[in-house]
């Protein structure tokens, strides 16, 4: 008979670990929303045939939260990547439990 014993390693992270999940979240958040914006902005100079400072204006946030017209947001862009989902899971651990100085990841 064979006995496989299976370690499952978690890793911590510290509140500053979050922080610095949470910037790399961003960053490759930003990487994956850059290209889509430079078309979007593209698009509208070619279609509508208006300058391209107006558009870069309006799609300066592309990509982020936003409102909905009947209430509520509209989530943001790539927060589905795993380094945003840990750092998510990050974030609301520590709002929740705000004495506590690590948390560890599932």
């Amino acid at each position: 008979m064979i006995i496989l014993s299976g370690t499952v390693f978690a890793e911590e992270i510290t509140r500053d670990g979050a922080l610095e999940l949470m910037e790399e979240c961003q960053k490759q958040r930003e990487e994956n929303i850059a290209p889509l914006r430079d078309q979007a902005i593209e698009d509208c100079v070619t279609k509508q045939r208006r300058d391209r400072e107006h558009y870069e204006r309006f799609n300066r946030t592309f990509g982020n939260a936003r409102p909905r017209a009947g209430g509520g947001m509209i989530r943001g862009m790539f927060w589905e990547l795993p380094v945003c989902e840990q750092a998510v899971a990050a974030e609301r651990y520590f709002r929740m439990n705000p004495s506590r100085r690590v948390y560890t990841l599932p």
